[in-house]
């Protein structure tokens, strides 16, 4: 618990539970994992401007989600993994190519841009996880 101590009319102190909002915030992240995922799983293969389709699968399952040190913050992001270094096309680079990277903003050589699939997750859910987070800190902050 963090202690802190400002003047409002009527309490002398007011208790911040930092786990409540660490707890909101990571449910929030799994929300959005789930929604990207669900964006990508897609069988077909995709277009230029269409969220990416799904082959193997190594893409959605990078999809991790990372509670800042303290609990203020959550990344939900794809990271690389040593199936997408095994696939990579770059076979002169031994940690492999970061393949979400080439899918959302393209290549020179003709691989067309995707929608970017975390941003839509985000957008898509936005609304629950306001709520989420309000709800959290309502419980969060307990005055004496």
């Amino acid at each position: 618990m963090i202690d802190v101590e400002i003047d409002i009319d009527g309490f002398t102190r007011i208790y911040f539970e930092k786990k409540e909002l660490k707890s909101a915030l990571k449910k929030s992240g799994v929300v959005v994992r789930k929604e990207a995922r669900r964006l990508i799983a897609s069988h077909a293969i995709s277009a230029a401007g269409q969220f990416p389709g799904s082959k193997t699968g190594a893409m959605s399952k990078s999809i991790k989600i990372k509670v800042g040190s303290g609990g203020g913050y959550v990344k939900v992001m794809p990271y690389m993994t040593p199936m997408m270094a095994s696939n990579s096309a770059s076979k002169n680079d031994p940690d492999g190519a970061f393949y979400p990277a080439f899918l959302i903003y393209g290549t020179r050589r003709g691989l067309q841009p995707r929608k970017d699939f975390m941003v839509q997750a985000l957008d898509n859910k936005q609304a629950e996880i306001r709520a989420a987070i309000r709800a959290s800190l309502r419980n969060a902050l307990q005055a004496n």
